[in-house]
């Protein structure tokens, strides 16, 4: 071989060379929690490592997986939907995520959106109310109602507030119609400890003390007002948000609360509309997420406070936060400013870049975007 073919052969091998080192510098993120999120990170995973070179390989298996994964040192950071009430050395909470808790249905296989109250869903999920033709169910799907038109800009979007909140053009009234089947009413709960269930017993307990007697819990059977097992006929356990989603599949007039992105396929089930407080019927969406969370209180250590009383007009009032759980010392300079990088492009451009998953979208000014960006900031060595 002579001196220039062995030469050229070199610079082949150095350039080939060259092209692996970015890829062996890459880091992988241990990563885990919040079921919720599970679509959203899907949704963004191309973007994400094609703007970081970074990835993280993201299967939630629940918020309680979460806190316990980043407690244990499993996790770099984890995604919770509740607050962590045991948080170790260090740890810290930042408002990543807002999204709508939607109630889900499939009443024999018909998709028609159910219209309910919240205080109609809160004796459902209670086992107050059994059957699917109880009279609180057929006064909800028969009267008027008034439903939302949002404001557009000049590119057809809608047009927000400073705030974050999508601005209301005007509302709409229209009658509902509806023969409701004589037909028991089976209820699926998430058995792992989910900040789903948090959320959503939050909302009832606040709601309706009455009813829901209990406090708020990661545990769904925990928060019931009464002992859940001893219901089977009207109350069955699954692990995850799927799990949930494929018993109301395969169950014939059953209901369950999940994220929005559980009622597309394979799943195919129905979006409940829910009458808030201002009596409207809202469907949950990242619009009428946003526009609870403009309502809601951000406190100095990232936690959210949601006003589910609140008159506004659009507000859903099963609303949601999913925290990023952190720490404000990795022992790391390079491993923290990675992940402050990562969570940074999540909560800043996942929810935006892809609308169809059903969480909000952040603003600069409104206040979540501002605390998380402030509790960000906390993340060192």
């Amino acid at each position: 071989m002579n001196k220039s073919r062995s030469l050229k052969i070199a610079a082949i091998v150095a350039a080939a060379s060259l092209v692996i080192i970015p890829a062996a510098s890459a880091t992988t993120w241990k990563v885990g929690g919040a079921s919720s999120v599970n679509g959203l990170m899907a949704a963004c995973k191309a973007a994400y490592q094609k703007a970081t070179g970074d990835d993280f390989p993201y299967n939630g298996t629940g918020s309680g997986d979460g806190k316990t994964g980043l407690h244990n040192g499993s996790f770099d950071f984890a995604f919770s939907d509740s607050v962590d009430a045991a948080p170790i050395a260090g740890q810290i909470h930042l408002p990543a995520f807002v999204w709508p808790v939607a109630i889900l249905t499939n009443l024999g296989g018909s998709n028609k959106p159910l219209t309910l109250s919240t205080e109609t869903l809160a004796k459902i999920f209670a086992g107050k109310i059994q059957k699917w033709n109880d009279p609180a169910i057929v006064a909800d799907n028969n009267r008027s109602i008034t439903t939302i038109i949002y404001k557009k800009d000049a590119k057809g979007q809608v047009a927000k507030d400073a705030k974050g909140a999508p601005i209301v053009l005007r509302t709409a009234v229209s009658s509902l119609h509806r023969t409701l089947p004589d037909k028991d009413i089976t209820v699926f709960y998430r058995t792992k400890n989910s900040g789903t269930s948090n959320n959503l017993t939050r909302a009832f307990n606040k709601l309706f003390p009455a009813i829901w007697t209990k406090a708020p819990n990661d545990s769904f059977a925990t928060a019931f007002p009464g002992d859940i097992t001893s219901d089977p006929a009207h109350f069955r356990g699954a692990a995850g948000s799927g799990d949930v989603a494929n018993g109301v599949k395969a169950t014939p007039y059953s209901i369950t609360y999940a994220e929005v992105g559980f009622a597309d396929a394979p799943y195919n089930l129905a979006i409940t509309n829910v009458i808030n407080a201002a009596g409207n019927a809202i469907t949950p969406s990242s619009l009428s997420a946003m526009a609870a969370a403009a309502q809601a209180t951000v406190a100095a250590d990232g936690t959210v406070t949601f006003d589910y009383a609140t008159k506004d007009n659009d507000a859903y009032p099963f609303t949601a936060t999913t925290y990023a759980l952190a720490l404000t010392n990795y022992g790391d300079k390079a491993k923290a400013a990675g992940i402050k990088k990562t969570l940074d492009y999540l909560a800043n451009n996942c929810a935006k870049d892809n609308p169809k998953e059903g969480f909000g979208a952040y603003t600069p000014t409104n206040a979540f975007a501002q605390k998380f960006a402030s509790q960000l900031a906390k993340l060192g060595a």
